[in-house]
C-alpha cells in the first residue's frame, strides 16, 4: 500500500508552515512510507527510538542554534 499523496502533501505543508527544516518533512514521508509498505514495523521500539531521534535532532526550536539542536 503506497502514502497517500495527500498524506504527503499535509506533512510538507504542516512541515513549511512551522518553520521546519525542508529535511524533516522528507523524513517523515520516507518512515511513513516505509511503515505503509511494510518495510518498518511501527511497533519495533528500537527502531521507531531510532527514527524519532532522527525526527528530533531535525526539528528546531526558536532560539535554539542549529548545532543546539544536534546535541
Amino acid at each position: 500500500m503506497a502514502l497517500d499523496p495527500r498524506i504527503t502533501h499535509a506533512i510538507t505543508e504542516a512541515v513549511e508552515e512551522a518553520g521546519q527544516p525542508e529535511t524533516l518533512a522528507h523524513r517523515l514521508i520516507a518512515w511513513f512510507e516505509a511503515i505503509t509498505t511494510g518495510n518498518e514495523d511501527i511497533h519495533d521500539s528500537e527502531t521507531s527510538a531510532r527514527h524519532l531521534d532522527l525526527l528530533f535532532s531535525s526539528t528546531t526550536v526558536s532560539g535554539e542554534t542549529e548545532e543546539e539542536g544536534d546535541n
